[in-house]
């Protein structure tokens, strides 16, 4: 594939950057305020480029124009894992105590999807929460999922329909490569991993660092962008001999990380959720989060 010339590490991102982005414009009397937003888990973009955040309150999206955030479909649960499929939100968690709507069954709401119809039950109601999801325009009904309750990776070849366990996997984050469904990369404690399986079988991938959250860079050849445990964030690729170079710093831990087809990399991190569309050379806070929940 052509490496498309807007990524990270091309346009000299691996020069020190610190993710310090100018507060966002205050919030409407239509928007959420941003800071009684808790506990990000999960970033994802969807086809319009908006970025998605699923947080402790639910899932919310954040316009790609204007910044404004709202909660999808006004429903509030504690968002786990979280993923794009086609044009649906796909996510796992936990259901609100304070929410009666019973798409979202106790203790762990299985896989919900949003669509135009609202969110509705796809499967494992009430008994699986996966903390992390993954799906690739690759192949449209193939989604990955990682339980909380075992250490495997769980997948499904019916757009969630239906789960299977593949093999024992500890892993931190999951990715697959938006080109090539059978190419999943994970981040584990012995170090990045790749399967060119569909995650059947995974090898270290070699002189990469030792990262802690991952996504695939659509515009790179089976490239990655991550952060390590310190927060430095790299940008490789898993293909052979690929070069890993460093690009900047998130603020504190990371946890999550997101790419979009054109450019755009979402970092959530201690301070919130920060967003660059022009290759780090600036970054803006989207998502505030509050420290005290």
């Amino acid at each position: 594939m052509k490496t498309h010339t807007r990524t990270l590490a091309a346009i000299g991102l691996a020069t020190t950057l610190t993710l310090t982005a100018a507060a966002c414009t205050p919030a409407s009397d239509s928007e959420l305020s941003l800071d009684l937003i808790p506990h990000v888990h999960d970033v994802a973009f969807d086809p319009d480029g908006a970025l998605l955040v699923g947080a402790h309150t639910g899932v919310y999206r954040v316009d790609p124009t204007t910044d404004d955030t709202s909660l999808v479909g006004k429903t509030t649960f504690d968002a786990m894992g979280l993923t794009v499929h086609a044009d649906t939100i796909l996510a796992s968690g936990h259901p609100d105590p304070a929410n009666q709507d019973h798409t979202f069954t106790a203790p762990n709401v299985g896989l919900v999807r949003y669509s135009n119809a609202g969110w509705e039950q796809v499967s494992l109601a009430g008994v699986t929460d996966f903390h992390l999801l993954a799906a690739t325009a690759a192949a449209p009904d193939f989604l990955l999922g990682l339980p909380s309750d075992r250490a495997v990776l769980a997948a499904s070849r019916d757009a969630g329909q239906t789960w299977e366990d593949l093999g024992p996997l500890t892993a931190r984050d999951i990715s697959i490569d938006p080109m090539k469904a059978d190419v999943v990369t994970a981040t584990t404690p012995e170090g990045l991993m790749v399967s060119r399986d569909g995650g059947i079988t995974f090898t270290a991938v070699a002189n990469a660092p030792a990262l802690l959250v991952i996504t695939a860079d659509p515009t790179v050849e089976e490239g990655v962008i991550g952060v390590d445990a310190d927060g430095m964030i790299w940008t490789g690729s898993t293909s052979e001999g690929a070069v890993w170079n460093t690009a900047g710093h998130a603020t504190g831990a990371a946890s999550a990380i997101a790419a979009s087809y054109d450019g755009a990399v979402a970092i959530a991190d201690e301070g919130g959720v920060r967003i660059t569309t022009d290759a780090g050379n600036t970054w803006r806070t989207v998502i505030r989060t509050d420290a005290s929940q």
